[in-house]
């Protein structure tokens, strides 16, 4: 496949580090564990934001969110310099992405610069987007638009589609299944010239709906499968204060969750074998990375959104490629929006001089930053799905971002909110500390990095209907 390693960039999207670590300690994740075992796996990485569209626009930049643009008020990936995917194509690469998550779409552009790119929700690659098309006038103005876009071929590419989507996609799973079989689909009938494999899988992501195998072995002895099913998994009714949910639901959450990964371990294990019959594993670079975690219950939040603790920009992240990287585990504070440079610098792109901390120790400050530019979904989103929101919940209505260099860290909100932690003391940051020195010291840094915080408002772009469709199964909006 060249002289060029292979890239297989895999994101594991709303995987929290602490539920992941604790799996690979207990070996309920084996097929990650050998992956891991031969690679650099960073104890302490931090995502750029708490949620998929900040996240990703940073891993496929470099850049921060604030400084890429793209987020909940701004979905399209429209970014100020090459995306990683565009980089590696001007190199001679063959770029391919596979997503199961609708924000990672060609809908919102994330597919800059790839050779191809298709939704987990799609059975054939070269299908016709639709969604657009349902939202015209008339029906007559639906009829010419599609004509003028499909050829005879992509409109049974496209049928199919439509017909996977409605009644098989999501029949096994939340796409983990059809993600690894096109990637080794992919990788079977790759050319001569070096491969970029972008996968993005979905499984951990609400609603956790694991096999009953899995399931079964998790959940806690007291506790049946179906009762476990029948708990409430909308974040938004309880973050609004609509639904109760007690410290042992959120148990039997953190078990699906669990199970969800664990399952999601077996397509990665069907992914490693393929890689390894086809006798390329040698050459070829593998990055995993969550994209950001969790809240299942902690800081009285459930899903992915309106906070910046740990359990949100804490996530796994590890470089497979033994020959160039060093396997071992690195406890320093590094970031997940290094991974462009890392790419880079695996396939000589660009300048080789740039600093690139996960690469280069010697380049590493001990400082990680995350941001939340708008709340998403807004407030008003919020109480349409919800109901009628307190003062207490309309206080997630503000931008958020958040410093660590050593053990502490200050969270800023655009509304005057200011929490400082002791992270080797207060890990699950319950208690906000009094400290001037340090405040003054982690805001600063803020600034010299991103200058003032500014108030950020989600104006709710509009999308098509079937990517609203999509984004509304998810519980994004």
């Amino acid at each position: 496949m060249g002289s060029k390693p292979n890239i297989i960039f895999l994101v594991v999207d709303t995987c929290r580090a602490s539920t992941f670590h604790n799996l690979l300690q207990e070996g309920k994740i084996p097929n990650f564990k050998s992956l891991f075992d031969d690679a650099v796996m960073y104890e302490n990485a931090t995502a750029a934001g708490p949620w998929t569209v900040p996240s990703h626009g940073s891993m496929f930049t470099g850049l921060y969110p604030s400084q890429h643009g793209t987020s909940a008020n701004k979905p399209n990936f429209n970014p100020p310099n090459t995306p990683i995917a565009q980089a590696l194509n001007q190199e001679g690469y063959h770029t391919v992405g596979v997503s199961a998550n609708p924000w990672i779409s060609p809908g919102f552009n994330f597919d800059k610069g790839f050779d191809q790119f298709k939704t987990a929700y799609d059975l054939f690659w070269g299908g016709a987007e639709l969604g657009d098309i349902r939202n015209l006038s008339s029906r007559r103005e639906q009829v010419r638009t599609l004509s003028n876009r499909i050829s005879i071929t992509s409109s049974v590419k496209t049928i199919a589609n439509i017909v996977y989507e409605k009644f098989w996609a999501k029949r096994s799973d939340s796409g983990a299944k059809k993600i690894t079989s096109d990637a080794l689909s992919i990788l079977e009938n790759a050319g001569n010239d070096p491969q970029f494999l972008f996968l993005n899988y979905m499984e951990p992501h609400l609603d956790y709906e694991p096999p009953d195998n899995v399931a079964r072995d998790e959940l806690p002895d007291n506790v049946d499968l179906q009762e476990a099913r029948q708990l409430n998994q909308n974040p938004w009714k309880y973050i609004a204060g609509q639904e109760s949910m007690s410290p042992q639901h959120f148990e039997i959450l953190r078990s699906l969750y669990r199970s969800e990964l664990r399952y999601l371990d077996t397509q990665i294990g069907r992914l490693l074998e393929g890689i390894k019959e086809k006798n390329i594993m040698d050459n070829t670079c593998i990055v995993v990375a969550g994209d950001h975690g969790e809240n299942i219950g902690e800081h009285g939040l459930m899903d992915h959104q309106y906070c910046l603790y740990q359990t949100l920009v804490h996530v796994p992240l590890a470089i497979r490629y033994p020959d160039t990287v060093a396997p071992r585990n690195v406890t320093d504070l590094v970031e997940t929006k290094d991974i462009y440079g890392a790419l880079c610098e695996i396939a000589s792109v660009g300048n080789e001089d740039v600093a690139n901390p996960l690469l280069n120790e010697e380049d590493r400050d001990n400082q990680v930053i995350s941001e939340y530019p708008e709340p998403q979904p807004s407030m008003d989103a919020l109480e349409e799905r919800a109901g009628k929101l307190d003062d207490e919940t309309r206080e997630y209505d503000r931008s958020l971002r958040a410093i660590r260099i050593g053990p502490w860290k200050l969270i800023e909100g655009s509304d005057g909110l200011t929490e400082l932690y002791n992270l080797e003391e207060d890990s699950a940051e319950s208690t906000p500390r009094s400290n001037t020195e340090q405040t003054e010291r982690l805001h600063n840094r803020l600034v010299s990095e991103l200058g003032e915080l500014t108030v950020g408002t989600n104006n709710e772009s509009s999308v098509n209907e079937t990517t609203q469709s999509r984004l509304e199964d998810l519980g994004y909006i």
